[in-house]
């Protein structure tokens, strides 16, 4: 065994006799019985674990956890060796026979041949040489090695270890029944690394006799992998070490590149992943004194792509293929004393604007789950983080493809392997019972593959490129920020993106250089560093001044059509009727019917059957129904409970329109009704308990009238002509909403028949017909970048679903098939098996796009030809108008189409006609806010305001365009509005509102040279709502926005300078920058550079 003196590293190597360091097998076994003992379900709830090894075997390259376990507890792989694990005593089976404890070479080509394992399992001293393959084994009997530590680990860990000695020539029969006499003796529920117990003699033995018995086996290969991923102080220091080294070689890297690049040299990929490979194995070139070449290697050969293939995977290979001045992925993984670190870079030359704001998101994304990445926290949160970041940025419209192409997981676990599978940053371990934990290292890394640069030509190398970032990232203890170890290379746009100037070129486009407008510029004798880019270059040409031409054109019409509309409802409200209905709910018919009081004593009081509840009013028990109840809370002070109940009533006298449509205003308009009611009792047990009984009466007679009025307001639809004879069908498809209950859920079947199509589910009854005629949009969003295929229905009418009413029906198949890899072990970075289950993901893909497509073109040709007058076809969204925002309670992608708002991958989905659609205001509109709101206003102002909040500002030049398309009247703003006192006072008074100037109460675009900015919020329109209804409305209010500004108190600031606006100031930037870039070209000398973006 090869070890350093622990007082100087730098010492020449020297032999030492095999032994057994005490305290640190006594600690890891300590960690081992306290993560066992602290996570019973990670490990299955076993009281015992059998692990066992065999022989070693030279040609034996794989990597096994039994044999990791063994080196990370010992420090020595032990040959033909059984181990039974109690929670109290360790009892190995070990042979007398001498044979080779470690083999450096084997082992370490074991642990670079596979892609998963356990991590932190060598001693932070030891060294395993993968270049001396004339290292001799080290030869000792394996039961005396262990015997020779048995009372300082007994003292110190509190474990007793008892060795049974297995005799020379012997198969070990005796002695593993003697270990499985104590299975049996203490009832043992036994766990085993899964895929491991056919290894060895002894191990194949045990597991037969426990078969045989009948005692069931639990695999606990991921709670083996928990317990020995928590890396120490030393194992920590050579952990810093090898990333050094790789943030070193990284940065030869990059530096190399930008060499070939300025020099216009040929090289290949394979022949520069050659060059860094050379530079790792010798530190010292690398400009790193204190690593020896002997303690480093590579975890893989670095990895170099470019030209628009990229295949971002560690088992990647450096192509024979010249590197191309494009995008260029970099990735490189370097040892130390065995510990891996990883990093990955990509350098952008000549990059789009476009290609700039993905790759700032995808940096940012990176950031979010670094922030969430603290001792404690789920496995889920840093890829839930990052996506969050990719939708919210919402970078050129793609937040939602680029959140998609995230993978199913975004990094794992790092140190003696590169990649442990069973610890994952990903939704798979969402609630998992594994945490971050202080201590553990992860590979944190944003890849993204298969983007499109659309100012590239179609099939030219420019077009695809792709995205990897990854990090090696230290847990910190006490929940503090991580620590990114290889942090020294610098992933910011400025730092990976370049310019290349070609200036041999004198004739250059005008119209060129008009769309490269740089607000600084630094000189320099061969090229010229980027500034930053304005907004409103970022933006990209916008024809402003054509669309305020016709949003003013549409006001007038617009201000015309809803006031004639409001008009015609008033007088439809005057000759309709009572104005609301009046539902009866009686708790008693009499005064003999009501429950007789059990003593003098009044108490509140709930019957159940009658849904009522009895409260002690001046001496009386006044029963009041449940439904007349609007809240009822419970509170304690000084002692006392304080019980107090609301009812329903009618609204502030002023509000004559609310008070109109209350039902029993209608039935008693002179009557005084009782709005509150409150006890006080020294018995604060039965308070809690009277209210926790009212509110369950109140949410069961909620549900039962609220299903009971769904019902009521279907629209009966006609009954489905079932087809005779071929039927087209989907089968395997996914249906929501659901139907509800319990049982799991299975796959259905979407049938067209001649009138409607019908969904038949796994169970009897689950099955909903869909008429034809009662399709107002149907849609047809292939996988291209979701993760799930899908046709979507939004109709006319609802129907019911299960017990739920729905004018939204959804049938999807998703395109990665759910599959359990059962093969824990670390795979090799060139498993077929691997690139087996990709290829089926794509055949997956592509077949079911196939039956969708397919299926809906029979569908279409259906509708054309027996029903043209439903005027209806499958619409698919624009994805380059996406944009980000919050339309009920989560931040989706959302995508505009020809007729449509829609999201239609999360539940519930999000479908706004633009034919419905009255009004836009685009509300908190400012340059010093990040987001804005959209408040939707429609025709039928019985329908609520539907609010998208948070919306990131990048996409408000698209919205604007978008909704101009459509002629749609829109409004800025910088406040948030409060909708329903708003409207209410428009339908009451529209004359006086079309007087007012009718919708352009909204029109509140300030500009800085606006004389009256500061008065803005207090002459903005008639149309506010007055302070006591603002007030008796603010609980029923929903239109307010999800994220309050921090910039609201700043709005009646009024610039005091008289100096330029906005726009003077940006067109004197444009003319200095033309001048500076043309004295630029005429002292520039021919030649090429590549320079940073700044």
């Amino acid at each position: 065994m090869q070890e350093r003196d622990p007082r100087r590293e730098d010492d020449p190597k020297i032999m030492s006799v095999p032994s057994i360091n005490s305290s640190r097998c006594a600690s890891r076994l300590k960690l081992f019985l306290g993560s066992w003992n602290s996570n019973n379900a990670l490990w299955g709830d076993v009281t015992g674990i059998l692990v066992g090894t065999g022989v070693n075997k030279e040609d034996d390259l794989r990597y096994l956890k039994s044999v990791a376990l063994e080196v990370w507890l010992f420090g020595y792989e032990l040959p033909d060796t059984l181990m039974l694990f109690t929670k109290s005593e360790l009892h190995v089976v070990a042979s007398g026979k001498k044979g080779t404890l470690l083999r450096f070479t084997s082992f370490l080509r074991r642990s670079l041949t596979t892609s998963s394992s356990t991590s932190s399992f060598l001693p932070s001293k030891f060294s395993l040489d993968s270049h001396r393959t004339d290292a001799p084994p080290i030869l000792m009997t394996t039961a005396k090695l262990v015997e020779a530590v048995i009372h300082s680990v007994n003292s110190q860990a509190d474990v007793q270890i008892i060795v049974h000695n297995k005799p020379k020539g012997e198969d070990g029969k005796v002695q593993v029944s003697e270990l499985l006499a104590i299975v049996k003796q203490h009832s043992l529920k036994i766990g085993v690394i899964g895929k491991e117990t056919g290894e060895g003699n002894l191990m194949t033995q045990a597991s037969s006799m426990l078969k045989v018995d009948g005692v069931a086996t639990v695999d606990v290969s991921s709670g083996v992998a928990n317990a020995m991923c928590v890396k120490d102080d030393d194992e920590q220091r050579v952990m810093k070490k090898a990333a050094t080294l790789t943030s070193k070689a990284m940065s030869w890297l990059v530096e190399r590149v930008e060499e070939i690049v300025n020099d216009n040299q040929k090289i290949s990929h394979a022949k520069l992943s050659e060059q860094c490979e050379d530079k790792i194995l010798e530190p010292i070139k690398l400009g790193i004194q204190d690593l020896d070449g002997d303690d480093v290697d590579i975890c893989y050969p670095p990895i170099i792509q470019s030209g628009g293939q990229y295949e971002l995977k560690m088992s990647a290979e450096s192509s024979e293929k010249k590197l191309h001045y494009g995008v260029v992925h970099l990735s490189v993984g370097a040892r130390h004393m065995q510990y891996c670190a990883n990093v990955g870079r990509t350098m952008m030359i000549d990059p789009s604007r476009q290609m700039e704001a993905v790759y700032a998101a995808a940096v940012a994304a990176q950031e979010a789950a670094l922030a969430t990445l603290v001792d404690g926290a789920d496995l889920a949160a840093p890829y839930d983080a990052a996506k969050a970041v990719l939708l919210g940025l919402d970078p050129a419209g793609k937040g939602k493809e680029l959140a998609a192409k995230l993978g199913r997981s975004i990094g794992s676990v790092i140190g003696l392997e590169l990649r442990e599978s069973s610890i994952s940053l990903g939704p798979k371990f969402r609630g998992s019972a594994q945490r971050v934990t202080a201590g553990q290292c992860f590979n944190l890394q944003i890849a993204l593959a298969d983007l499109t640069n659309e100012e590239a030509k179609e099939g030219s190398k420019a077009r695809k490129w792709a995205i990897m970032i990854a990090d090696t990232v230290l847990i910190s203890p006490a929940g503090a920020a991580p620590e990114v170890l290889t942090n020294s290379v610098k992933k910011g746009v400025k730092d990976i993106a370049y310019q290349i100037n070609d200036v041999d070129e004198d004739d250059t486009n005008e119209a060129k250089k008009q769309s490269n407008i740089m607000t600084a510029a630094t000189m320099s004798e061969g090229g010229v560093v980027l500034g930053a880019k304005t907004r409103y270059d970022l933006g990209g040409v916008s024809n402003e001044d054509a669309r305020r031409r016709l949003q003013a054109t549409l006001a007038e019409k617009k201000n015309r059509e809803t006031h004639a509309r409001l008009i015609g409802a008033q007088q439809a409200g005057i000759n309709g009727g009572k104005g609301g209905s009046t539902s009866e709910f009686t708790s008693y018919k009499s005064i003999s019917d009501l429950p007789v009081p059990r003593s003098d004593n009044y108490v509140i009081a709930v019957d159940r059957d009658a849904e009522s509840i009895l409260l002690p009013v001046q001496g009386n028990l006044v029963p009041y129904h449940i439904t007349t109840i609007k809240s009822v809370s419970v509170t304690q002070d000084s002692g006392a409970s304080f019980i107090r109940i609301n009812f329903n009533s009618p609204t502030a006298p002023g509000a004559i329109a609310a008070n109109a449509t209350y039902p029993a205003n209608i039935k008693f308009p002179d009557l005084c009704f009782l709005r509150e009611i409150s006890y006080r009792t020294s018995d604060g047990k039965h308070a809690n308990y009277i209210v926790q009984e009212m509110r369950a009466l109140k949410r069961m007679v909620t549900q039962r009238e609220s299903e009971k009025a769904e019902r009521a307001t279907l629209v009966r639809q006609e009954r489905l002509v079932l087809s005779h004879g071929r039927v087209h069908r989907l089968v395997g498809l996914w249906m929501l909403p659901t139907f509800g209950g319990r049982g799991g859920r299975k796959a259905g079947t979407l049938e067209a028949h001649t009138n409607g199509m019908r969904y038949v589910g796994a169970k009897a009854d689950e099955q909903v017909d869909v008429i034809y005629s009662n399709i107002k949009f149907a849609f047809f969003q292939p996988a291209k970048r979701e993760i799930k295929t899908l046709i979507h229905f939004h109709l006319h009418n609802p129907i019911m679903v299960g017990k739920k009413k729905t004018k939204d029906v959804q049938f999807f198949m998703e395109i990665m098939e759910a599959v359990q890899n059962l093969d824990v072990g670390r795979r090799s970075m060139y498993d077929p098996d691997e690139i087996e289950e990709e290829q089926r993901d794509r055949e997956r893909e592509r077949r079911i796009h196939k039956e969708f497509s397919g299926f809906c073109r029979k569908v279409q040709d259906i509708w054309e030809k027996d029903f043209p007058q439903l005027n209806i076809e499958f619409d698919s969204p624009y994805h380059d108008l996406a944009f980000d925002g919050v339309p009920f309670k989560s931040t989706v992608r959302i995508l505009p189409t020809a007729t449509c708002l829609v999201e239609l991958t999360e539940f519930p989905p999000l479908v706004v006609s633009a034919e419905d659609i009255e009004v836009v205001n685009l509300e908190r509109v400012g340059f010093h806010l990040k987001n804005f709101d959209m408040a939707i206003v429609f025709k039928d102002f019985t329908k609520d305001v539907h609010r998208i909040d948070q919306i990131p500002i990048q996409n408000l030049d698209n919205i604007k365009q978008w909704l101009a398309t459509l002629d749609i009247k829109y409004y800025e703003g910088k406040a948030n509005l409060n909708w329903k006192p708003l409207l209410r006072q428009i339908k009451e008074n529209p004359d006086e509102w079309l007087e007012s100037g009718g919708w352009e109460f909204l029109n509140n675009e300030i500009d800085d040279d606006d004389e009256n900015e500061g008065d803005g919020a207090d002459s903005e329109s008639d149309f506010e709502p007055s302070g006591s209804e603002e007030e008796s409305d603010f609980d029923e209010s929903g239109s307010e926005s999800l994220v309050e500004s921090d910039d609201d108190d700043n709005h009646d600031d009024s610039s005091d300078d008289e100096g330029m606006d906005w726009d003077e100031l940006e067109e004197e930037a444009l003319a200095a920058d033309e001048v500076a870039s043309d004295s630029d070209d005429r002292k520039r000398k021919r030649g090429r550079s590549m320079k940073k973006h700044t």
